[in-house]
């Protein structure tokens, strides 16, 4: 009954819009509360031992997956905090994050697509290329860090993406992203100067815009060859 009733409100427009609202709104609300309470309790933070940061890396994975926390902030506070030494844990957090939202997402049928089409029709042909190409539009769509990770779980679901290079595809294309920005928190004197400073903002925009148009080229419709016979 739950999963019915879970399945019929995100297969609605309103349904819809509330989930995008919630990624767009929701994350950003997060990072700024979670910064604020970081800096003021960074020493008692650091005095954190395995089990805080086993708890931390377990509520992580449900706020990725649910789309509470954006990944880049959880890379670059991991490395503010742990330094190099938090690459495993969160790379392993991202990927079990993934799976939360790639089974949430599951849920969703295809009627949430259906309605996608209908509302935007130019949008039919990326979606048949997305899902011809599985494993390229997956590690594309995880390179860049401008596409919201919880965004893409729901995107990739829907369009039919298997799990096998959902997964794997992920695990490759978050890679670079992920030791970056764990290294820039690294970096960082505080977390906020991670996100101002130039040089490594110059290295965020390089990223995304790249990401963005690699995943653009892969999944424009493409033009019909005219027959001049």
């Amino acid at each position: 009954m739950n999963n019915h009733r879970y399945s019929s409100f995100f297969n609605n427009p309103k349904g819809i819009l509330v989930l995008m609202a919630w990624m767009t709104v929701v994350p950003w609300v997060s990072t700024l509360v979670i910064t604020y309470l970081a800096l003021n309790q960074e020493e008692w933070i650091r005095g954190f031992t395995l089990v805080p940061w086993v708890c931390f890396f377990g509520a992580s994975v449900l706020s990725m997956g649910l789309a509470i926390t954006p990944t880049t902030f959880i890379c670059l506070l991991c490395g503010y905090f742990l330094g190099l030494q938090a690459i495993l844990p969160v790379i392993l957090c991202y990927q079990l994050a993934s799976l939360v939202g790639f089974g949430l997402a599951q849920k969703m049928d295809n009627h949430t697509l259906i309605w996608v089409k209908q509302k935007f029709p130019k949008s039919a042909p990326i979606f048949a290329n997305l899902e011809q190409q599985q494993w390229l539009t997956t590690l594309l769509a995880r390179i860049s860090p401008a596409l919201p990770f919880g965004l893409m779980n729901v995107v990739l679901a829907v369009s039919g993406v298997r799990l096998v290079p959902f997964f794997f595809g992920g695990l490759f294309g978050m890679l670079p992203r992920t030791v970056f920005f764990i290294w820039l928190g690294t970096q960082a004197p505080a977390l906020i100067e991670a996100l101002q400073t130039k040089d490594q903002l110059v290295w965020f925009i390089v990223l995304s815009v790249t990401g963005l148009w690699l995943l653009y080229k892969l999944l424009r419709p493409k033009r019909q060859k005219t027959d001049l016979t």
